[in-house]
């Protein structure tokens, strides 16, 4: 299946920043704070009834804000002084994430506890205003959202800090490495990286002194990754190098995850996506494993259909369920995932990993080469999610089951709207905590006819 090209069409025609309208911009509110909305802000009304989305504060706070943006009738804030606290505020664990400051670290002012209790209630809210009532009634039949921590991270007292296996910055003007400012363009030079894992910590990529500046330029665009399965290297544009500044050659990194009850190694380009959490493949692949199948249901001679497929995270622990009786087919628009996925599965006969576009189109040609209605189908689309032509032809391959990968609770919901009204019911929702500090979490829902 080879890969066709995709139809663009013309973008409208955007208002640049300098017409956007600021009247209002800096202006400082006294906001009484309510429900959080999805994408890291609560929700607020100013003295005139407006809504204001207020970053860096907790449901039910009193707090002074200041106005960031203005759209309409809606208006955009963060919280620089807390009149009235909640209890579940704490010191943020990265207060250059803090207002003012970069993007990607919107929660660490709350526990990790009211971090996921949060982030439940954003899903539940966006499963009921996107996904419908119906849908929501049924999730509450089911007992509800939970968003779970990571194995590792149930201690009420862990920071959770520590937990990515991988960031990316840019070069300042001052060869210094750092992140944007949250939505916009300048760089702040980073003076630590809480988040990431001690391995990365340790590089010294964000002292004065450091030795990468040699390396690398204002403007490049930097990767430090930890793989689970060796040292920790840095990307500096098609350059890959050693803890210790050399470069190296390192086509892929290797990562190890505990699956069932063994452990698969993968081996991904340095540039390649994987989660980033330290235990985030292995919470999803056995999620997927276990939600593919049922309970007690047998998996040897099994037909699957797998789209968004990446490197193979899920294909491989799917493929060895099935066994040499069953039948596995994959669908990735990145080649270079693909080429991945190719060496991952290179033990399993019966697995056809293809490269193409995600697409009506693409379900129906990856149907045809399983030969045989799907006994499940699983898509991990990104962000944005799989999209309603996609859930279509998901549902007309007349697979009984359907388990869907969302790291977005909107699009999320989209995509289960899509399908229970193709046919398909809630079976199961699952949620975890895969990105501590910030908004952003992951789902498993099962689907059934």
């Amino acid at each position: 299946m080879s890969p066709r090209p995709s139809r663009r069409r013309p973008s409208p025609r955007r208002r640049t920043a300098s017409a956007q309208p600021r009247e209002g911009i800096g202006e400082i509110l006294q906001l009484s704070v309510g429900e959080p909305a999805h994408g890291g802000a609560c929700v607020a009304r100013d003295e005139s009834g407006r809504v204001v989305f207020v970053r860096h504060a907790a449901p039910g706070e009193v707090v002074r804000a200041r106005v960031t943006a203005v759209q309409k009738k809606l208006a955009w804030a963060d919280a620089i002084e807390v009149v009235e606290a909640s209890a579940d505020r704490v010191d943020s664990v990265w207060p250059q994430a803090g207002p003012g400051g970069v993007g990607g670290g919107e929660l660490a002012h709350l526990t990790p506890a009211a971090q996921r209790d949060w982030k439940s209630r954003v899903i539940a809210g966006q499963l009921r205003r996107v996904g419908g009532e119906a849908l929501s009634e049924v999730l509450d039949a089911l007992g509800g959202v939970r968003v779970a921590p990571a194995p590792g991270d149930e201690d009420p007292g862990d920071s959770l800090t520590g937990r990515r296996s991988r960031i990316d910055v840019v070069i300042d003007a001052d060869g210094r490495a750092g992140m944007h400012e949250f939505r916009g363009r300048r760089v702040i030079a980073l003076e630590d990286m809480p988040l990431a894992v001690p391995a990365i910590r340790e590089l010294g990529l964000f002292d004065e002194d450091t030795p990468w500046r040699r390396l690398w330029k204002p403007g490049d665009r930097v990767r430090a990754v930890a793989p689970s399965g060796g040292d920790p290297v840095v990307l500096i544009g098609d350059d890959t190098y050693a803890a210790d500044g050399v470069r190296i050659d390192a086509d892929v990194l290797r990562w190890n995850v505990p699956v069932g009850s063994g452990v698969e190694s993968y081996y991904v380009r340095p540039s390649g996506f994987w989660q980033t959490h330290v235990r985030g493949a292995e919470v999803l692949a056995n999620a997927v494993l276990a939600a593919a199948f049922g309970a007690g249901e047998a998996a040897a001679g099994r037909a699957v259909m797998e789209l968004y497929s990446g490197a193979g995270l899920f294909s491989v622990p799917l493929a060895r369920a099935v066994g040499e009786s069953g039948r596995v087919v994959t669908l990735e628009g990145d080649e270079g995932a693909v080429r991945d996925a190719g060496e991952n599965l290179a033990a399993f006969d019966w697995v056809d990993a293809f490269a193409g576009n995600v697409d009506r189109e693409g379900v129906v040609d990856l149907s045809g080469q399983l030969g045989a209605v799907p006994d499940v189908v699983v898509a991990d689309p990104p962000r944005a999610g799989a999209g309603a032509e996609v859930c279509e032809a998901i549902a007309a391959t007349g697979a009984p089951r359907v388990v869907l990968v969302s790291c977005d609770p909107a699009a999320g919901a989209r995509d289960l709207r899509t399908l229970t009204e193709a046919g398909y019911e809630l079976e199961s929702l699952q949620a975890w905590d895969l990105f501590p500090h910030t908004h952003h979490v992951e789902m498993v829902s099962v689907l059934s006819r």
